[in-house]
């Protein structure tokens, strides 16, 4: 045999030997690795989302707390709280689960507009009007996300600024109609505060 077939022979070994032991290994990194991961599919988790989706808030709650003093640091979490919050119409705390949301998650994004609702549900339209430019930084192309600041501005009688947030919307979308008769109607107001 020569050194050529015999190394060959060794690395096949080594290749299979690998595959052989890869799972448990990959396993046995996984649990170093992500030790107080949160499982998505943990049985409490999924009894959260049946409940949430079930329109059953109230007994989604102490679930969710369970898994938030289980888990502090995860975004699902915090998103899945807001949503009982939400569902249970407590503006206040629902605020809290979405700012800790947008702190954590690699998509914060995704707790808009609702964070911007939430504080104006709450009562607080300065925090409503900053959390709708927060929003709109994320996709400065996005028309939603525009429109929505264009209309927070014009609920502030910041009518300057709404006409702005309209006009970089129209600019990406002209075909739409709505866009052209909200700015014509906030251009016929006089009155703006700054």
């Amino acid at each position: 045999m020569t050194a050529v077939t015999h190394a060959r022979r060794t690395l096949l070994l080594l290749f299979l030997l690998a595959v052989y032991l890869a799972p448990t290994v990959r396993s046995m990194a996984g649990d170093f690795f992500r030790r107080g991961a949160f499982d998505p599919f943990l049985p409490a988790a999924r009894a959260l989302e049946q409940r949430i989706g079930d329109g059953r808030f109230a007994d989604a709650l102490p679930l969710a707390h369970e898994l938030e003093r289980t888990y502090p640091r995860d975004a699902q979490v915090a998103f899945w709280l807001a949503r009982v919050h939400h569902g249970l119409h407590d503006s206040a705390n629902e605020v809290v689960a979405w700012e800790r949301y947008m702190t954590l998650s690699a998509a914060p994004e995704e707790a808009c507009p609702a964070l911007a609702e939430a504080y104006a549900r709450a009562g607080k339209p300065a925090e409503s009007l900053q959390a709708y430019e927060r929003c709109a930084a994320f996709g400065d192309r996005d028309v939603a996300r525009l429109v929505d600041l264009g209309e927070a501005y014009a609920r502030a009688h910041r009518t300057r600024d709404a006409i702005a947030q309209y006009e970089r919307a129209a600019a990406i979308d002209p075909g739409d109609r709505h866009l052209v008769s909200r700015m014509t109607a906030l251009r016929g107001t006089s009155a703006e505060t700054p």
